[in-house]
């Protein structure tokens, strides 16, 4: 038997390679973010429950961290208060917005409706996100220690 016609075992790491970067990001954005997505909203309902009542960070050094505000923002977005989420942490509107955008920008190329191509991946989206989170980390500490003294 010719090593040719032998069928190679399916590998997801060739499999997803295969792909451009653009489609494996589209992938990777539907494996995970969506389960992510879910366990977020699900998150919601049950955070009263569980995890501790205030920031480690804040309770330590008496400052924000930069994610702080992120699971409010995220259930104010949840819940349709989208100024409220921008205000709590704006990187939670950035991401939700770039995600929808690109996953589904993506879908639509893959249902090929006429005129729509997938965005293109850009390493700028993520320094432009960190960007974000840093600067609304140092102006909320700023303004707390400027009204605090």
């Amino acid at each position: 038997m010719n090593t040719d016609d032998a069928k190679k075992p399916f590998s997801l790491r060739e499999w997803l390679f295969r792909f451009n970067l653009d489609r494996r990001v589209f992938i990777y954005g539907l494996v995970f973010g969506l389960p992510v997505m879910l366990a977020v909203f699900l998150y919601t309902y049950v955070s009263p429950y569980i995890g501790p009542p205030q920031c480690r960070f804040l309770t330590v050094t008496g400052f924000y961290c930069p994610g702080c505000g992120c699971t409010r923002a995220v259930r104010a977005f949840l819940h349709g208060h989208f100024i409220k989420s921008f205000l709590y942490n704006p990187v939670v509107m950035y991401c939700m917005v770039l995600y929808v955008l690109y996953e589904g920008s993506h879908l639509l190329e893959i249902l090929h409706v006429p005129h729509i191509k997938g965005m293109k991946f850009r390493y700028g989206y993520i320094y432009t996100g960190i960007g974000i989170l840093l600067a609304n980390w140092i102006i909320k500490d700023i303004l707390m220690f400027i009204l605090n003294h």
